[in-house]
C-alpha cells in the first residue's frame, strides 16, 4: 500500500465533484422502484440503517437496489447488483463466486457483510465470501461509509446488507397461493439458471419456498479466449414461515441452504499456473437458520426484535494434478436484541449482539499453511438515536462499544481486544427540496484467526528450505475516522409532471493500522534462510472523494447519472494506496412503453485510466487503461398474457477486451442473457 506525493488532492477532489454538480439535474434515484412520480419519500430502510426512517431522512449515503431492478439486470452475483451504483465497484474478476465489493476504495473483510438482519462472517484465503444467489433477493442496500456503530468490527468501509425474498413479494397483500417458475439462458458461457417459487398466505400464517439451479461453462472474454476454471455448477434453497401472534408480536423462521460445484484455481481472481496457482475441484455447502422475532405492544416505549441465526461454511478442495485435499468449515451462532423507544419525535434504539465463531481448516499435504483451530468469541452493546433540536434541525448520535476475542486451541494461544465506535451526524432540512446532513464516524475491524495465527509453511523453494508463518497476537484493531458532507435535493413539477432527485456526498476517511501480510525472505548468502511470512499493522492511510447520483423521471422516461471519484493515499510515505477504483461516470436512459408492457433501456460505464499506481511493490510501474462499456436492456410482458415476463439483458454490446483496475483478470466479453417468467 502507498501513495504518490498529492498535494492539493483536496483542491482536485472538490473541482471535479462541484462541476459535476452544477452541470446535473437529477436524481439520486437508486432507491425508487416504483417510478411514481408522485412519490417522494422512498422506501425505508430497515437492515441498514436498524433505525427505522425514510431514506430521504437519513444523514448517511445509502445505496438501494431493489427487486424490480434486480430483475432487470439479471446478476449472477450479489457484488453485480451494485455495480450501477456511484463510488461501488465489483472487485476479483469475472468469475461470479469469487466476486465481492469495493467500497470508496475499501473491500474484502473491510466491507460487512448482512443476510436478512444476520452477520455473515467467512475469510480464509483466497476463498469465496459472498454465498448468497441473487435469484433469492428481494433488494440489497449497501451504507457507504463506516458503519461500526450499527454493526460493530468489519464495516470499516461501509456494508453490504442482503434481503431475501417474502411470501409478500409474491403474493401482495392477498391471500391464498401463488408463485412463478423462470427460465434463463446466458450465451457467453452456455449458461442455464432455473428458478421455482411458490407461496401462501392464510389468516396469520404465511410461507415461502424457493430453489434455483444455475450451470455454466467457461466465460468467453473480449478477445474471444475462454477464462479456465469459470465454469460451475450450483443450486439452493430458501424456505420462510411467518406466524403473526395477535396484532402485537410475530415470529419469522428462515431456512437456506446451497451447495456450489467447479473447478478453479487456488487463487479465482488470478490466471492459472502450474507453479503457484494450481487448478483445483472445490465444492462448498453453506446452512442458514434465521429465527427472529418481534414485539410491537400498545406503548411506543417498548418495540422489541430478536434475532438468532447459525451459519456454516464448508469447502472441500482437491488439486487436481495430484489429488492433494484440504477441507475449511467455519461454524457461527449468534444473536441481536434491540429495543426502539419513541417519545414525541425522539427515536432512541439500543441493544446487544453477540455470535462465536469455531473455524476449523486442515490442510493436506506436506510443508503446508496450518490455519488455526480457532473460536472467536465477540459481543456488542450499543445505542442509536435520533433527536429533533428545532423544526428542520435533527441529531443523530449512536455509541457501540465492543469485545472480541479469539482463542486458538491447537497453538495454546489468545488474543483479545475492545473497542468503541461513536458516530454523530446533524440533518438539517433546509427547505421541502433540499436536506443536507454532516457525520462523523468511527469503525474498526478485528484480525481474524488465521491473521493472528497462522503457522505452518507459506512456500518451499526445496525439501527443507521453507519460508514459515509467524504467528502475530499482538495484532491491533484496524480503524477508520470518517467525516462527510451529504446533500439531498428532490423536485417535481419542475417541467410538468416530472421529479427530479439529486444526491451528493463528499467524504474524507482516515484508516490507521491496516493489517497487511509481509513476506521476509528467503535469503541465500551468508547462511541460507527460507525466512518467514505473517501480518502487521502498517499504513496510516487516508481516502477522500465524493459521489454524486442524479435521476430525471417523466412519465415514462427515466434518466440516472452518477459519478465516483476516491483518491488514496499512505499518510506517511505518500505512496499510493492499492485497490483505489478509477474515477467512474455511469449512465442509464429507459423508457416504458405503457401500449406495449414494454420497458427498455441503455447503461453506459466510463472508467477513467487509473494512472496512480506509485508503491513500492510495483515494479513494473503498471497502470489501468480506460474503458467505456455498454448495456443494453428489455422486459416485455404481452398484453394478452400479463403473467408471462421477458427480460433481455447484452453487456459489453461492443465485446471489448477490458479489466478493473486492480484486477488480474480481463472481465467477460458480450453477454446476450434472456429469461423467462411465468407467475401464477
Amino acid at each position: 500500500m502507498g501513495t504518490t506525493a498529492n498535494p492539493g488532492k483536496w483542491q482536485g477532489v472538490w473541482a471535479s465533484v462541484l462541476a459535476i454538480t452544477i452541470s446535473a439535474s437529477g436524481t439520486s434515484a437508486s432507491a425508487v422502484d416504483d417510478r411514481d412520480n408522485n412519490r417522494l419519500v422512498e422506501t425505508v430502510i430497515v437492515t441498514a440503517t436498524r433505525l427505522q426512517r425514510p431514506l430521504d431522512e437519513i444523514g448517511r449515503s445509502i445505496a438501494v437496489v431493489g427487486r424490480e431492478e434486480i430483475e432487470t439486470m439479471q446478476p449472477q452475483s450479489v457484488p453485480r447488483v451494485l455495480a450501477f451504483e456511484p463510488n461501488i465497484t465489483v472487485a476479483g474478476g469475472p468469475r461470479a463466486s469469487t466476486q465481492s465489493v469495493n467500497i470508496r476504495g475499501l473491500q474484502g473483510n473491510k466491507v460487512l457483510q448482512t443476510v436478512d438482519g444476520a452477520r455473515q462472517n467467512f475469510e480464509s484465503g483466497h476463498r469465496p465470501s459472498y454465498f448468497l444467489d441473487p435469484e433469492l433477493l428481494r433488494s440489497v442496500e449497501a451504507v457507504r461509509g463506516p458503519a461500526s456503530s450499527l454493526w460493530g468490527s468489519g464495516a470499516v468501509g461501509g456494508l453490504v446488507a442482503q434481503n431475501t425474498i417474502t411470501a409478500k413479494d409474491v403474493l401482495g397483500s392477498e391471500e391464498g397461493v401463488g408463485g412463478f417458475l423462470k427460465s434463463g439462458y446466458d450465451e457467453n458461457d452456455d449458461g442455464s439458471t432455473s428458478t421455482a417459487v411458490i407461496a401462501g398466505a392464510s389468516g396469520s400464517l404465511s410461507g415461502l419456498l424457493s430453489g434455483y439451479y444455475r450451470d455454466s461453462d467457461d466465460i468467453q472474454l473480449g478477445n474471444g479466449d475462454r477464462l479456465q476454471g469459470s465454469g460451475s455448477n450450483s443450486h439452493g434453497e430458501l424456505g420462510k414461515l411467518n406466524w403473526q401472534l395477535g396484532d402485537t408480536q410475530a415470529l419469522e423462521f428462515v431456512y437456506r441452504h446451497s451447495d456450489w460445484d467447479g473447478s478453479v484455481p487456488t487463487n479465482a481472481t488470478a490466471e492459472v499456473n502450474t507453479s503457484s496457482n494450481f487448478m483445483i475441484d472445490r465444492k462448498q455447502t453453506t446452512d442458514n437458520v434465521n429465527l427472529a422475532y418481534d414485539y410491537h405492544g400498545s406503548s411506543d416505549l417498548v418495540n422489541v426484535q430478536a434475532l438468532a441465526y447459525a451459519n456454516r461454511v464448508d469447502l472441500d478442495e482437491k488439486r487436481l494434478s495430484d489429488g492433494r485435499a484440504d477441507s475449511t468449515r467455519l461454524d457461527v451462532l449468534g444473536f441481536n436484541l434491540s429495543n426502539l423507544s419513541e417519545v414525541g419525535n425522539v427515536q432512541l434504539m439500543y441493544g446487544v449482539d453477540s455470535y462465536r465463531e469455531k473455524f476449523k481448516p486442515k490442510r493436506g499435504g506436506e510443508d503446508r499453511p496450518v490455519p488455526p483451530d480457532a473460536e472467536t468469541t465477540a459481543w456488542g452493546s450499543y445505542a442509536l438515536a435520533s433527536v429533533p433540536l428545532v423544526p428542520a434541525w435533527t441529531m443523530e448520535l449512536g455509541v457501540r462499544y465492543d469485545h472480541f476475542e479469539t482463542d486458538a486451541s491447537d497453538l495454546n494461544t489468545d488474543a483479545a481486544d475492545s473497542a468503541t465506535s461513536p458516530s454523530a451526524a446533524i440533518v438539517w432540512d433546509t427547505a421541502d427540496w433540499l436536506t443536507l446532513s454532516l457525520r462523523y464516524d468511527r469503525a474498526f475491524r478485528a484480525p481474524g484467526a488465521e491473521e493472528l495465527f497462522s503457522s505452518g509453511y507459506h512456500f518451499c523453494i526445496s525439501p527443507g528450505f521453507c519460508n514459515s508463518f509467524l504467528p502475530n497476537p499482538d495484532l491491533d484493531p484496524e480503524k477508520a475516522s470518517n467525516i462527510e458532507l451529504n446533500g439531498k435535493l428532490a423536485f417535481t413539477d419542475v417541467a410538468g409532471a416530472d421529479v427530479i432527485h439529486v444526491e451528493l456526498s463528499v467524504f474524507e476517511n482516515e484508516v490507521d493500522n491496516f493489517i497487511e501480510q509481509i513476506v521476509v525472505g528467503p535469503s541465500f548468502f551468508p547462511v541460507m534462510d527460507g525466512g518467514y511470512t505473517t501480518w502487521v499493522n502498517v499504513d496510516n492511510a487516508t481516502l477522500t472523494g465524493g459521489e454524486l447520483a442524479a435521476a430525471y423521471l417523466r412519465g415514462g422516461l427515466s434518466l440516472k447519472a452518477s459519478y465516483g471519484l476516491v483518491r488514496g493515499e499512505d499518510d506517511n510515505s505518500n505512496e499510493d494506496l492499492t485497490n483505489i477504483p478509477a474515477d467512474t461516470l455511469k449512465l442509464d436512459l429507459a423508457y416504458h412503453f405503457s401500449s406495449l408492457n414494454l420497458a427498455a433501456g441503455v447503461r453506459y460505464t466510463h472508467a477513467d485510466n487509473q494512472n496512480r499506481t506509485d508503491y513500492p511493490e510495483n515494479t513494473t510501474d503498471t497502470s489501468y487503461d480506460s474503458y467505456g462499456i455498454t448495456d443494453l436492456y428489455a422486459s416485455w410482458s404481452p398484453e394478452s398474457l400479463s403473467s408471462l415476463r421477458f427480460d433481455l439483458n447484452v453487456n459489453n454490446l461492443q465485446d471489448k477486451y477490458y479489466r478493473r483496475a486492480w484486477e488480474q483478470l480481463y472481465e467477460a466479453g458480450r453477454e446476450v442473457i434472456l429469461s423467462a417468467r411465468y407467475q401464477f
